[in-house]
């Protein structure tokens, strides 16, 4: 063999392995292509996950301030019978959960005037000093 001939068939083999090497790297995916792909898919599943939990939510604010809660509590028999009070205070739990009218602390007020005669009420059937009562529900305040 001559030196041209290996000049040749060493130019040749240099030319077929570049070419092979460069067309298998430019075959293969482009990662960051399929990166931004699946990125893009995770992306429009979060949103649609977000969609129907925040559909979930306004369901839920539906129920809790759905006046058929207040039927029983607030029916005339139920009222004759143990007050107006957890009437009062479930309408207006019911308004503080629209985000509207009455605040949490007005609700707090009605609970702890109910909670302050069912205390009155049993110390009286037990036969229970009414300053002794008074006593105790100072301290539970």
């Amino acid at each position: 063999m001559t030196v041209f001939q290996l000049i040749l068939l060493g130019v040749f083999g240099g030319s077929l392995g570049t070419t092979g090497l460069f067309l298998y790297l430019s075959s293969r995916e482009d990662p960051t292509a399929m990166i931004l792909e699946n990125q893009s898919k995770t992306i429009e599943d979060l949103a649609k996950i977000q969609s129907t939990i925040e559909q979930g939510k306004i369901e839920i604010q539906k129920n809790l301030t759905d006046t058929d809660l207040l039927e029983v509590s607030c029916s005339s028999t139920y009222m004759e019978k143990n007050g107006s009070l957890l009437c009062r205070e479930m309408f207006c739990r019911l308004q503080t959960r629209e985000g509207s009218a009455s605040s949490q602390t007005e609700c707090e007020t009605i609970s702890n005037v109910a909670n302050t005669f069912f205390i009155i009420e049993n110390c009286s059937k037990y036969d229970i000093e009414t300053k002794k009562c008074f006593e105790y529900i100072e301290k539970r305040k």
